[in-house]
């Protein structure tokens, strides 16, 4: 059984006598740890693409069934819990509380889940040390790189074990330099076993991964296997 299964699924907008086809008619399937990237220029879809996929937003018509849950028949209490459980969210913008530590940014997830602190601190610094920050557990979101904020909102997307991470052009306001090492990072995530789909307009972040769908128009315009490039 596949992870991820779309089928029909459409998202249409009224705009005054308008209606906007975001999506028009996807049938998509990803199995479990795939590496995929959705690609396409603005107006494509693939941003209502990520809210879909991410339980964010509901479609207008067709179905979805993830991880053998089929979503559109679940109210909002299901699907928080859905995302909680399935789902490790990762943003351009990082999205980290300015007021915590990044042990504590990590540890957020883990308190929607009823589990005691000592157990929530212990999981959270595991996380951390996965992606290299063992030794900023307590700096402020401030007080770390762009480079470092990202790697503190991917270990926080690790620390529930989802079943797929989504990452948001997770490397739009990042550096050069810092987005090949993000970048690498995904790379081995993808190696031991996790499911990564990205969405990207850009071709040199897309070429990390091994499966392109190209969007355009709501529309599933190519969906190709690849072998991975590097950033030069």
């Amino acid at each position: 059984m596949a992870l991820i299964a779309l089928n029909e699924i459409t998202k249409y907008y009224e705009m005054g006598t308008q209606v906007v086809k975001a999506l028009d008619g996807i049938d998509v399937e990803i199995e479990r740890n795939e590496y995929v990237a959705f690609i396409g220029s603005s107006g494509s879809g693939k941003s209502t693409m990520l809210n879909i996929l991410g339980c964010l937003d509901r479609p207008t018509g067709g179905q979805y069934h993830l991880n053998g849950n089929n979503v559109e028949n679940l109210n909002q209490n299901q699907l928080s819990e859905i995302r909680n459980l399935e789902i490790g969210f990762i943003f351009q913008s990082f999205n980290l509380l300015p007021r915590a530590t990044a042990l504590g940014n990590v540890m957020q997830p883990l308190i929607y889940r009823n589990i005691p602190f000592r157990k929530r601190k212990e999981m959270a610094t595991r996380a951390l040390a996965r992606v290299n920050l063992a030794d900023r557990t307590d700096h402020l979101p401030n007080q770390l790189s762009g480079g470092q904020r990202q790697r503190v909102a991917i270990a926080r997307a690790l620390v529930t074990h989802p079943s797929i991470l989504l990452a948001d052009e997770p490397t739009g306001n990042l550096d050069s330099r810092t987005t090949v090492e993000i970048m690498q990072l995904f790379d081995e995530l993808h190696a031991e076993g996790h499911t990564v789909i990205m969405v990207t307009h850009e071709d040199e972040i897309a070429a990390h991964c091994k499966r392109v769908i190209e969007m355009k128009d709501g529309r599933i315009f190519q969906d190709s296997t690849q072998a991975t490039a590097e950033i030069h």
